[in-house]
Parts: structure tokens; C-alpha cells; sequence
């Protein structure tokens, strides 16, 4: 549809190509798509779904892409907060002394002052990271390479030593990262159940695809991830999962968060959005940026559909979990549960994540 604008902003809906590099302009991203990074001798690709220029520094969204490959090597960051989220194949991730084998809905979140490293495992695998904050991302165009082709470069036989390893010496100074060479690797550990749950605290923590809490509004399930708890208060993340079988009367009121930015990641189905009055419809790993102060609806568009939701704070996804009701399955419900969009309690809740819902 048209563009529309927000106070002096223009927003221009059409999926594009990469990320418009400026503050407070709604985009979307076609899938696959972004500033497409690649670090020599890695067999795989980066994509810059969203940087530090849109969020003013609050995250960036980093989806990478990659065949079978050596572990990255052991790092820490200062201040850094990692997310590793895997969407399809397997990858390793070591944190601290522990590691896991990360299959699709896996998650992996790694606090500053934790030492770690990630391993790309099979023919194809791809998984979405945020960074905490934004402008960390510098570091990878630091070390890497534009590239161009279609997915990522399946043969090179440059010397590491004379095409990396400079690079990221000199990186390392600059930025926040840390390497540490001598630190202690292990084999990846089976799933032991402390996966299940979410820390509740700033720590480094494993959480296995459908477990931790659920919450049903109305037809629709939200499944926290990474919360400000776990967080610091600097990010949520979790995903959406509903059916255009089912109403939903909150995710189709227009609301407005004044002080968080959101992202919404779609691995399955359609979801549709309307910002400030533009309405586009999202497909599989397609990528959605809502700053804050936007006015911004949802609807589930197909019969089944999931998402991703990343937020600079609380925002949708811990309002949506108040909201709820606690739910104990992994699927939709068959029939939606009672509406929540008419009551006070709705806007009682909004307000307090600085959340404006008209209907």
C-alpha cells in the first residue's frame, strides 16, 4: 500500500533489500535479504536484518546462514549481551563450561563476561541473533566482506592467517570483544531439563524449543524466550503463534509503545501488518522493524502462522504474557480462549509497558 507518515516520517512498507540506516522508519525486509556480510574462510553468510542506525543503538538483528564449519573460537564481551536462535538445521553454542547442540527453537543467551563460541553443523543451517547493543555489529564489517552472491561462498582456499586473522586482531581492539584461545572446550551435552525454564536473572541459560511458559490470549500463543528479567532490562524476545481461524481483538487494536522499538522475525505463514496506517502482509523469514512511537496493528493471516517478536524492553511480548492466561500446550487450541480486548484490564496492563490501544 502508499506510504504513510508519522510525524515527519515516511514509511514505505514494500519488502526491500536492505535496511534504510536511519531512525524511526518502519521497513520491511524480503526474505534472505539484508547487508549481506561474509567473513573470509567462514562457509557461511551474515545478514543485518536491523542495525544499530534504525534502533538508535538499542539492538541489532543478525541472521547467518552456513554449512558445516569449525567452531569460531572462545570470546567474551564487556558489555555485549548475545542471543543465538536457532531456525533450521543444528549448531553448537559453548557457554561458559557447558554446550548444546541447538536444533530449530532452540535458544541460547550469552550475558556479557561469558566466555563462548558457535559451531555451524550440517549442509545448511541458519539461525537469527540479536545484539545487545546495536552498534556491536561494527565488529563484523570490521573483519568481513561485502558479498553478493546468492547464499554464501562455497569454496575458499585463502590462508586465514593472511586474510582473517589481521583483521581480527585489529577488531579486537576496537571493539568489544575479547578472545580467549586457551579457554577450555567440551563435547556438546545432552539436554539435561534445566532447559526448561527461564532463569528468572542475568545468566547464561539454554532454553529447548516449546518449553518455559506459555500464555493463551485469546487464540493466540505467546511463548517468552528472553525476558527483561533475564535481560537486565535491555531486551525481550519470544515468538507469536496463531491461526486467521481464531479473532484476536488485542493484536488487532492499534497500539502504540512510546519508548521500545520492535522487530517480528515470520519462519511459518502469514502475518499481517498495518504501521501507521500502511498494511503489507509478511512471509517466511521475511523481517518487519516497528520504531517506537509507531502506531502498529497485527493479523494473523493464514491458518497457521508463527513469528518472532524482539523488543528494546517489555514491550508487546511480556504485555501480552500479563495479559494471558497460563496455557500448557505447545499448539493452538482448537477453539480460542475468552476475549481479552474490551475489558479495563487491557488498558490498565498497557499502560504500565508505556503501551497507548485504541480500537
Amino acid at each position: 500500500m502508499a506510504a504513510k507518515t508519522n510525524g515527519s516520517q515516511v514509511h514505505d512498507l514494500l519488502p526491500r533489500h536492505l535496511p534504510p540506516y536511519e531512525p524511526g522508519k518502519a521497513y520491511t525486509l524480503k526474505s534472505f535479504e539484508g547487508e549481506i556480510l561474509y567473513i573470509p574462510c567462514s562457509n557461511s553468510a551474515m545478514r543485518l536484518l536491523v542495525t544499530g542506525k534504525e534502533t538508535e543503538g538499542a539492538f541489532a538483528i543478525v541472521g547467518t546462514g552456513g554449512g558445516q564449519s569449525a567452531p569460531i573460537g572462545f570470546h567474551y564481551h564487556r558489555e555485549a549481551h548475545d542471543i543465538f536462535l536457532c531456525l533450521k538445521g543444528a549448531c553448537n553454542v559453548w557457554a561458559g563450561d557447558k554446550c548444546r547442540t541447538m536444533s530449530p527453537g532452540d535458544l541460547a543467551s550469552v550475558p556479557p563476561g561469558v566466555v563462548h563460541q558457535y559451531q555451524i553443523l550440517g549442509d545448511h543451517t541458519e539461525f537469527i541473533g540479536l545484539i545487545v547493543p546495536g552498534s556491536w555489529i561494527d565488529f563484523f564489517r570490521a573483519i568481513a566482506e561485502p558479498y553478493a552472491g546468492p547464499m554464501w561462498p562455497l569454496v575458499d582456499a585463502r590462508n586465514p592467517f593472511e586474510v582473517l586473522i589481521p583483521k581480527l586482531k585489529l577488531a579486537a581492539e576496537r571493539f568489544d570483544m575479547v578472545p580467549q584461545p586457551h579457554h577450555p572446550s567440551c563435547e556438546p551435552q545432552p539436554w539435561d531439563g534445566t532447559e526448561n525454564v527461564l532463569p528468572g536473572k542475568l545468566d547464561a541459560y539454554y532454553l529447548q524449543a516449546n518449553k518455559g511458559p506459555k500464555y493463551l490470549v485469546e487464540g493466540l500463543v505467546v511463548k517468552p524466550m528472553a525476558t527483561t528479567k533475564e535481560s537486565a532490562g535491555r531486551f525481550a524476545i519470544g515468538s507469536l503463534e496463531g491461526s486467521s481461524y481464531h479473532t484476536n481483538s488485542v493484536l488487532n487494536s492499534t497500539m502504540r509503545f512510546t519508548d521500545v522499538h520492535h522487530a517480528l522475525h515470520v519462519v511459518d505463514g502469514e502475518l499481517q501488518i498495518t504501521i501507521d496506517g500502511s498494511t503489507t502482509t509478511l512471509k517466511p523469514f521475511e523481517t518487519v522493524y516497528i520504531p517506537k512511537g509507531s502506531d502498529f496493528r497485527l493479523r494473523i493471516a493464514s491458518r497457521y502462522a508463527k513469528a518472532y517478536t524482539f523488543a528494546s524492553g517489555g514491550g508487546l511480548l511480556e504485555m501480552l504474557c500479563e495479559l494471558g492466561d497460563t496455557y500448557e500446550h505447545s499448539m493452538l487450541p482448537e477453539q480460542q480462549g475468552q476475549s481479552k480486548g474490551d475489558s479495563e484490564r487491557l488498558s490498565s496492563i498497557a499502560s504500565t509497558y508505556g503501551c497507548h490501544i485504541t480500537r
